[in-house]
């Protein structure tokens, strides 16, 4: 069968990067998985390859041209899926086969086949109108462990395989969480800073749940034999798929909790992201970069502009607000809205945290009542995934993005 012959190919080769790294098990999962997409179609269309070394140019075009004209793949897929097809054929013995996505559709704009990295919209899931603390309980319901991963996605920013390989007991050093050697993107390591009292909890809420020797991914498969990590990811993507938690379904993926957690990041260390309405005026370019590098950092990239694919890039957004104002005109909007609501009481554990934020929020010349403190700021808490989260410096950029999202929502209504 043509799947054996792949995989052995795979594991002879495919272990190891082009640059002679080692490539991690997420890579090469990712590449069986369009090697094996790629020959199935290539049977659908007539071509019944038995043997992947057969492999030629024009099987090649004829997938590219199916991908994008029949499937109406975006781009950046139909980049990715070549950029594999392109390191199987290395391995085959034919470096230099597969050419770039051009040769393949020279009939189509240039300008479309361009792959933008910088985010141009929010990736996030609150950007696409999910709740989160309620998702979360959604899914606890059906499957715990599955919760207790997002939590940590959103809360950490950790990939799909981090979070599987995830022991949150050994991990947690107390003001940062440690992705070891081994575990994450091209096997390296790094420490993500603990900066809000949500990280915190999240993180408590999970350790309470899962044993100190155990990983969180699924320790069985569903045929009660002892899982793969293999097995794991594709219980994963399966889960996410029946939840809707898909690009078709609902705009996300489950990448953009990681996307999320970039932009909490950078609110919490006093930036809106572009992806958020965030303008290049709001700090100096230096600051600005300073927060970049902790964002990148946190996310296990040595790249400040990889932060763009995450948070956007000021340099093509429109600033949602004005220099000028700082954005009080935009919570002074959402306080009208809730002046004419009867908002409920504020918790009695919740009321020294209001008057804080009333005292930062009337050194900027805005008053609000307790109240109307409280429905703000827990909108930004159920961001970071919590009921409610301890204010802090970063509480008036908090107030303006929930002014925003509910002026969005009023206006939707």
């Amino acid at each position: 069968m043509w799947q054996q012959k792949v995989n052995d190919i795979m594991k002879l080769a495919g272990t190891r990067r082009v640059n002679g790294k080692v490539a991690s098990e997420r890579t090469q999962t990712l590449t069986k998985d369009v090697l094996y997409a790629s020959i199935r179609r290539l049977h659908e269309l007539g071509y019944k390859i038995q043997d992947p070394k057969n492999l030629g140019e024009r099987h090649i075009e004829v997938l590219v041209k199916h991908w994008w004209y029949c499937q109406h793949k975006k781009a950046k897929t139909v980049q990715n899926d070549l950029s594999r097809l392109r390191v199987f054929c290395a391995m085959l013995g034919k470096p230099g086969m597969v050419g770039a996505v051009q040769k393949y559709l020279p009939d189509v704009d240039p300008e479309l086949l361009k792959v933008r990295s910088a985010a141009r919209t929010t990736k996030s899931w609150s950007g696409h109108g999910i709740d989160l603390v309620e998702t979360f309980r959604k899914v606890d319901e059906r499957d715990p462990c599955l919760g207790l991963m997002l939590r940590l996605e959103l809360g950490f920013g950790l990939r799909r395989e981090e979070v599987l390989k995830c022991n949150p007991h050994v991990q947690d050093y107390g003001h940062y969480l440690q992705v070891f050697p081994g575990m994450g993107k091209g096997g390296r390591w790094r420490n993500i800073p603990i900066v809000s009292n949500a990280q915190r909890d999240l993180l408590d809420y999970v350790k309470a749940r899962v044993s100190k020797n155990k990983a969180l991914g699924w320790e069985y498969s569903r045929s009660g034999q002892i899982a793969s990590l293999e097995q794991n990811i594709r219980r994963y993507e399966n889960l996410m798929t029946s939840f809707g938690f898909t690009k078709a379904d609902a705009g996300i993926t489950g990448h953009g909790l990681r996307a999320q957690f970039a932009e909490n990041h950078a609110l919490l260390l006093g930036m809106i992201p572009a992806t958020m309405g965030g303008g290049a005026g709001q700090l100096d370019g230096a600051d600005s970069g300073v927060v970049k590098a902790k964002v990148a950092q946190a996310l296990g990239h040595n790249r400040q502009s990889v932060t763009s694919a995450y948070i956007g890039s000021f340099e093509s957004s429109s600033a949602l607000f004005p220099d000028s104002d700082q954005g009080i005109v935009t919570i002074q909007k959402a306080l009208r809205i809730l002046d004419a609501v009867a908002l409920p009481e504020v918790p009695a554990a919740r009321l020294e945290d209001c008057r804080f934020i009333q005292e930062m929020m009337a050194r900027t010349g805005l008053v609000l009542t307790a109240d109307q403190a409280h429905m703000l700021f827990s909108k930004h808490a159920r961001r970071h995934g919590v009921e409610w989260m301890s204010p802090g410096l970063e509480t008036p950029l908090a107030l303006r993005i929930s002014a925003e999202a509910m002026l969005n929502d009023f206006l939707l209504c």
